[in-house]
C-alpha cells in the first residue's frame, strides 16, 4: 500500500481527517494516519477503550493541560482508561495512530456521525 494514493478522509470534526491503513473488524484495533489542520483538535478531555499508541510525522500536536507537544519523531502512549485532552494542532500534523481494540467507550459528542469514533 502507498499512502500517498489514498485520499484523505474527513471526519465530522472539523480539520480532522484520515487514512484508514488496516482494522480489525472482531477487536477494534487499528492502523491510521490522522491529519489535524492547524487550530483544530480534540474539544474535550476524553478517555479510550484500550491503548492508544501515536507517532508523530509532521507538524506540533499540543495536549493542553500537561503542554506536551508532539512534534516529528515524538511516541506518545495513552493508556487505555487515562483521561487525556484537550488537544490542539500548532502546525498542519500528521499522526501515526495505533489502537489495539476499540477507540471509545461510547461515541465522543464531537463526532455526528459513529463511524468516526470506529
Amino acid at each position: 500500500m502507498q499512502t500517498g494514493d489514498l485520499a484523505w478522509v474527513d471526519k465530522t470534526l472539523a480539520g480532522l481527517s484520515q487514512k484508514a491503513l488496516w482494522r480489525n473488524d472482531d477487536t477494534g484495533a487499528s492502523i491510521t494516519l490522522v491529519r489535524f489542520l492547524k487550530g483544530s483538535g480534540i474539544p474535550s478531555r476524553h478517555a479510550h477503550a484500550s491503548n492508544q499508541f501515536m507517532f508523530c510525522l509532521t507538524g506540533r500536536y499540543t495536549y493542553v493541560p500537561t503542554s506536551i507537544t508532539l512534534t516529528p519523531g515524538s511516541f506518545y502512549w495513552n493508556p487505555r482508561g487515562s483521561l487525556h485532552g484537550p488537544t490542539i494542532a500548532e502546525e498542519d500534523t500528521v499522526l501515526l495512530e495505533v489502537y489495539d481494540g476499540p477507540h471509545y467507550p461510547t461515541q465522543p459528542s464531537w463526532y455526528t456521525n459513529a463511524d468516526d469514533a470506529r
